[in-house]
């Protein structure tokens, strides 16, 4: 593992103005949840415009009120993850979603407030380590890639204080943190074997 990003959370809330879905003509409307549709989109754009392969942006939480179907929605809740191995394209996307939203609520004539939930820094693993990692997968003939980390991990914490690295192991089709996520045991065995001789090589 080279490097792991760090994300920054955002939390958005928006108020617009309810009212009756039969009553309220469509010029006259300050939805809160279309709002929040056209934000959710720009946040795709902000990461896809960095020009980084490794930004990604989600939208993962979209809650409205008050929830009816005959009921204009007049408030939305977003909360946005924003990711990069570097803090400059990651930012970028940062501010290109709030100088969207800015322009959206005022086009919409929805009233918006942003928290930023964390804002952590990403870290750059140990290149010594990542090199003993290499050379005992070499040693024990065991194909090997770097790696960049998108997920969130204590190692991210624990390279402010001391060199850190990670070893992955394959998973069925690439899928983690989903229900249906897998590793073979044969994968497993040999993660835990590569980590063994790791920590074996580093206590010489």
């Amino acid at each position: 593992m080279q490097h792991i990003a760090a994300p920054s959370g955002l939390r958005l809330q928006l108020t617009g103005e309810g009212g009756h879905a039969g009553a309220v003509l469509m010029p006259d409307r300050h939805d809160a949840l279309l709002a929040g549709a056209e934000i959710a989109l720009a946040v795709e754009q902000a990461a896809l415009g960095t020009g980084s392969p490794d930004t990604v942006a989600t939208t993962g939480v979209f809650t409205i009120e008050p929830g009816a179907i005959n009921s204009v929605p007049a408030q939305a809740l977003l909360e946005i993850d924003v990711r990069d191995v570097a803090l400059e394209p990651r930012d970028r996307a940062l501010a290109a979603i709030k100088q969207a939203t800015a322009t959206i609520c005022e086009r919409r004539g929805v009233q918006w407030a942003i928290e930023t939930l964390n804002a952590d820094p990403p870290a750059a693993c140990d290149p010594e380590l990542v090199t003993t990692v290499e050379q005992i997968c070499e040693q024990e003939r065991i194909a090997y890639q770097r790696m960049v980390s998108r997920a969130y991990h204590d190692t991210l914490f624990m390279a402010r204080i001391c060199p850190v690295t990670m070893i992955f192991i394959p998973c069925r089709k690439g899928v983690s943190h989903r229900p249906d996520e897998y590793a073979a045991p044969a994968d497993i065995k040999t993660g835990i074997a590569v980590l063994a001789h790791t920590l074996a090589r580093l206590a010489e």
